[in-house]
């Protein structure tokens, strides 16, 4: 596809989520580190129309054009480094992935209006890389989370505006290296921030620094259950298990979603090694799987829509395996670094959306 092709189809179709109100709100991300040091990363995607994702196989030395404001070229890079990662859309852009070094990257929607990207100068737009190619140039050229701060600070992050619409789809990005060091990477009042995650848990607005401040609010909470208790002459006595966790928000906003999301991630047994990281990956997001229903809004049509999480991801960081569910096939399927492609001039693609699961018959196994 030729880049003003590209762009045009890009635009054409982020115009579609942006016109939607049932746009990418409700994404919620994981991190695993495990006694051994393997480290994994669980991720949810929710849409309210149908993304038609495909995971994409990337093999070294691709080339990519990123897009600048008004239309015009930005920055142009050979990838170094193979990746994989769900794209939306049919497009040519990954939302996430994990290149052979094992660096983990993914796009996490904000409200549009929440802040804005930085100004970018057209003498600068051979060096702009817009929020729409912010993925595929992390997963395409670094090893490790700080190659990623120092290489973003020579190039120029820009947001690709929608005239029509006078809106710039917003984003901030979760980054990980295979030591389970990790960051989010935002755009607060035009200027790039980095901030470190000591939680190693990400979802959508607000910024992120809003999103640990808030967790003083549950300072309470423990794993441990409340032992009773006297008040006056009456003994108050637990309902049962969780009494620790009460107060524990259940919603689906991405506040709620952040702060359950910390506290599970961060109170979990922690895994032996790299195959119960991946387990405790895929229960820990299951906890945030959105029914279609469950949460829905109006557009300006009067057409409702149905957020709801469309693929789950777990990515084994440490041997390079990437897991995968989708809405209507729950089973895990697995892909393997080492199994695929890394080399060449052609992309490929492994079919996520629609296909539907194939459950194993095993009535005839009773002993």
């Amino acid at each position: 596809m030729s880049h003003s092709r590209f762009n045009v189809t890009l635009l054409l179709l982020i115009a579609l989520l942006l016109a939607c109100p049932h746009g990418a709100q409700a994404c919620t991300g994981m991190r695993v580190i495990a006694q051994d040091g393997s480290v994994a990363f669980a991720r949810s995607l929710e849409f309210g129309f149908p993304s038609k994702s495909d995971i994409m196989v990337v093999p070294r030395g691709m080339q990519w054009t990123a897009s600048a404001p008004d239309g015009k070229d930005g920055l142009q890079w050979t990838n170094t480094y193979a990746f994989v990662g769900p794209n939306a859309f049919g497009l040519n852009r990954p939302l996430e992935g994990m290149n052979e070094k094992s660096l983990y990257v993914a796009g996490f929607w904000m409200t549009t209006g929440e802040t804005n990207f930085p100004k970018v100068n057209p003498a600068d737009y051979p060096k702009a890389i817009s929020q729409l190619d912010m993925c595929a140039w992390v997963l395409s050229n670094f090893a490790t989370v700080a190659e990623v701060k120092k290489g973003l600070s020579k190039q120029k992050l820009t947001g690709v505006t929608l005239e029509a619409m006078h809106t710039t789809p917003l984003a901030h990005w979760y980054v990980m290296d295979k030591t389970g060091k990790a960051i989010v990477i935002e755009s607060i009042d035009g200027k790039i921030q980095f901030s470190d995650n000591p939680v190693g848990v990400v979802t959508n607005a607000p910024y992120f620094g809003w999103h640990l401040d808030n967790l003083r609010n549950y300072i309470n909470l423990r794993p441990a259950n409340v032992e009773q208790f006297k008040l006056g002459e009456y003994t108050v006595r637990p309902l049962g298990e969780g009494t620790g966790l009460l107060g524990l928000p259940g919603d689906m906003t991405p506040p709620s979603r952040f702060v359950r999301a910390a506290f599970f991630a961060n109170i979990a047994i922690q895994p032996t090694d790299a195959d119960s990281a991946v387990t405790l990956g895929m229960n820990l997001i299951a906890n945030f799987s959105i029914p279609r229903g469950i949460t829905s809004s109006v557009d300006s049509e009067g057409k409702r829509g149905y957020d709801y999480t469309q693929w789950t991801t777990v990515y084994d960081l440490s041997r390079k395996a990437l897991y995968y569910r989708t809405y209507i096939n729950q089973d895990y399927k697995v892909i393997h670094f080492d199994k695929l492609p890394l080399n060449g001039k052609k992309q490929h693609t492994i079919p996520l959306w629609g296909v539907k699961p194939t459950y194993e018959d095993v009535s005839q196994k009773t002993q």
